[in-house]
């Protein structure tokens, strides 16, 4: 079974049903985990946009201001450099705030089989398959199972 990426992550969260033409459900007023989760796919797809951001700015940096061959102060003192660390501020201030809501996701429970499914697409994210990928192929497929579950309910 593959990775889930950050953007089938994404997916999954816009799939459970949060928004009915701009309000909120039911379903996610009765499930806190769902806001928390789909939070956290957001800053998920923010860091992903960042990181292309910082990517794409690196290397007009390498190919325009011969940045790989700039000492670290040199490269710091660069005035087209500073918006690749603004990027960098953006993208920790991202993680410390996806980190926050995975303190919080510890103790807030899911009250519908769709908050489960997407408080483990969270979990399936954090673990890195190649760590354990055994495990990692049953909490796949455990969500799997709650999705499967939650559209026959």
């Amino acid at each position: 079974m593959a990775r889930l990426s950050r953007r089938k992550v994404v997916a999954a969260l816009g799939g459970a049903p949060l928004l009915a033409d701009g309000k909120f459900t039911a379903t996610a007023a009765a499930d806190p985990v769902l806001l928390l989760c789909a939070h956290y796919g957001e800053l998920a797809h923010r860091q992903e946009r960042l990181l292309r951001q910082w990517g794409d700015r690196e290397a007009w940096l390498g190919d325009n201001r011969d940045w790989f061959s700039l000492s670290k102060a040199e490269q710091r003192a660069l005035p087209e450099a500073q918006l690749l660390y603004a990027i960098d501020e953006e993208y920790d201030r991202c993680v410390r705030a996806g980190v926050r809501i995975i303190r919080r996701l510890r103790g807030v429970s899911a009250f519908t089989v769709d908050g489960a499914a997407a408080k483990l697409s969270v979990v399936a994210e954090i673990i890195d398959p190649e760590d354990y990928p055994g495990a990692h192929r049953v909490l796949l497929s455990a969500i799997e199972d709650l999705r499967v579950m939650g559209r026959k309910g």
